[in-house]
C-alpha cells in the first residue's frame, strides 16, 4: 500500500516540480516589477526621449534644406534711406558691379552694363526710362525690361550694328525686396548675409548725359560771347568775304595774264577778251 501510494505520488511531484524549473530562466530575465508610479515615470520618460528626437532630427533636416538649396540667399546693400526716390546707386556687392534705381514707387537692381555695348561700357546710371517699364541703353538706344531683362529693341538706330552684332545675351535682373530698414537683393554662390556692399555712385542722375567716370567732376568749357574767337562772328565773316575776294582777283589776274587755267574753259576769258578789244 505504501509503495502504490509512493508511486501515485511521485507523478504528482514530478509534474509540479518540473514547471518550477522551466519557469526559473524566465524569472531571472525578467527585471524585478516596479511599483505603479515607477512604471508611468519610465513610460513618460520613454515617451518624451522620442518626442525630442524626432523634434531634432526635423530641425537638422529643415537647416539642411535651407544651407543646401539653390545657394542663394537675401542680403542687405543699402538702407532704404539711403535710396530716395528719383536717385540711383551704383554699389559692388561681391565684386559685381550693380545699379539701384527707383521705378514707378519700386525698387530694382540690375547689373550696371548694357549687353548691347562692347568691352568698354559706360553703364547704365544715366540711362533713360520708358513708360512701359523698359531701361535705354544710352549709347546705343537699345532697350531692355526692367521686369526680366528681356531685349525689346535692339540697335533701333544703327541697321547695320543690328545685322553685325547678334544679341547675345538679356539684361540680368538682381531680385529685390526691401522692409522696413534696409534694401535686400538675392545674390547667387555662398554670400554671407552680413557683407557689406561698396557704394560707388550716390545722387541723382542726368538721363541722356553720359560719363566715363562718375567719381570724377568733368571739365566743362565755358564760352564767353563777349570774347571773339573762331565761329560765326560779324567780324570774321566781313574778314572771310574780304580775302575770298582778293583770292578770286588773283586768280583772275594770274589767267589774263597766262591764257590758262580754270576760267579759260568756262568762257569767261574769252569774254574779257571781247569786251577788252572792244573798248579798244
Amino acid at each position: 500500500m505504501a509503495t502504490a501510494a509512493a508511486t501515485k505520488l511521485t507523478p504528482h511531484l514530478l509534474s509540479l516540480s518540473s514547471p518550477l524549473r522551466r519557469r526559473k530562466p524566465l524569472l531571472r530575465h525578467l527585471p524585478p516589477p516596479l511599483p505603479r508610479n515607477d512604471r508611468s515615470a519610465a513610460l513618460t520618460l520613454g515617451l518624451s526621449s522620442r518626442r525630442i528626437t524626432c523634434k531634432a532630427t526635423e530641425v537638422s533636416v529643415a537647416e539642411e534644406s535651407s544651407a543646401a538649396g539653390d545657394g542663394e540667399n537675401w542680403v542687405p546693400v543699402v538702407p532704404l534711406s539711403a535710396l530716395p526716390k528719383g536717385e540711383r546707386r551704383v554699389i559692388i556687392q561681391d565684386g559685381e558691379t550693380i545699379l539701384l534705381l527707383w521705378y514707378k514707387d519700386q525698387v530694382y537692381a540690375i547689373e550696371n552694363r548694357s549687353p548691347a555695348e562692347g568691352a568698354y561700357s559706360e553703364g547704365l546710371l544715366n540711362a533713360k526710362l520708358t513708360q512701359d517699364g523698359c531701361i535705354v541703353c544710352p549709347t546705343t538706344d537699345s532697350t531692355f525690361d526692367l521686369q526680366t531683362g528681356e531685349i525689346k529693341d535692339w540697335y533701333p538706330k544703327n541697321p547695320v550694328l543690328r545685322v553685325l552684332t547678334p544679341a547675345l545675351r538679356t539684361l540680368f535682373i538682381y531680385p529685390v525686396k526691401t522692409d522696413d530698414k534696409n534694401i535686400y537683393i538675392r545674390m547667387s554662390g555662398g554670400v554671407s548675409s552680413d557683407a557689406s556692399a561698396e557704394i560707388v555712385f550716390s545722387g541723382k542722375a542726368q538721363p541722356g548725359l553720359t560719363a566715363t567716370d562718375v567719381n570724377v567732376e568733368e571739365v566743362r568749357m565755358i564760352v564767353d560771347e563777349d570774347q571773339e574767337g573762331f565761329g560765326f562772328t560779324g567780324k570774321n565773316e566781313l574778314i572771310n568775304g574780304k580775302a575770298a575776294v582778293v583770292g578770286f582777283l588773283l586768280l583772275l589776274d594770274f589767267e589774263l595774264l597766262t591764257g590758262k587755267g580754270i576760267l579759260k574753259g568756262t568762257g569767261f576769258l574769252d569774254f574779257l577778251y571781247a569786251v577788252s578789244n572792244a573798248f579798244k
